[in-house]
């Protein structure tokens, strides 16, 4: 998967942001918490490409910076919470996931099913698309309970510069988590 289509799953996430209840979507918020790290990825994994690893570089990145800058330390081993994602890419005719940074246990084949059906199977986008979803999961890690969840969604942009692309990322995660934080 292309860096452009990583951002394009950014796109994706506004797709299903008003989920039926087929998917859960809780809106806790970060107060009571001291720490969160990122969810552990399985060790035995496919290797990613070099533009995947640029771009969950680049999230992962961001990620640290949204909890630190509110005060949160971040990846502490035992950490208060546990901060998961998944990155949707979707066109006009298919749907697909990233999930290996999203953990198990969390709807994700139903979070992707979801994104399916509403932008492509009842989307009404007449022209060929490409677009990105970022769905982040803020897990409890005392209770393994979903806290929070939410997603930003955003076309595709050919072409895009390294610091536009990092700049796209930056404001899907904070689109995602802003409400976390309030």
């Amino acid at each position: 998967m292309t860096a452009l289509r990583l951002l394009a799953v950014a796109a994706c996430a506004a797709v299903f942001t008003s989920c039926s209840s087929s998917v859960d979507m809780p809106k806790g918020n970060s107060k009571g918490y001291q720490s969160a790290r990122l969810v552990k990825r399985a060790p035995n994994e496919v290797s990613q490409t070099a533009v995947e690893k640029q771009v969950h570089g680049l999230i992962q990145n961001s990620l640290k910076q949204q909890f630190s800058s509110r005060g949160l330390a971040y990846n502490q081993p035992n950490a208060d919470l546990v901060v998961a994602y998944m990155v949707i890419y979707q066109d006009n005719a298919m749907t697909t996931s990233y999930d290996d940074y999203f953990g198990y246990g969390r709807d994700a084949n139903a979070i992707l099913g979801l994104a399916h059906e509403r932008g492509v199977i009842k989307g009404d986008r007449p022209d060929y698309f490409e677009r990105a979803g970022l769905v982040v999961d803020v897990v409890d890690a005392k209770t393994n309970k979903l806290v929070f969840r939410n997603v930003a969604v955003g076309d595709i942009v050919k072409g895009a510069s390294s610091s536009q692309r990092a700049a796209r990322v930056n404001a899907a995660v904070n689109e995602a988590l802003a409400p976390f934080f309030k």
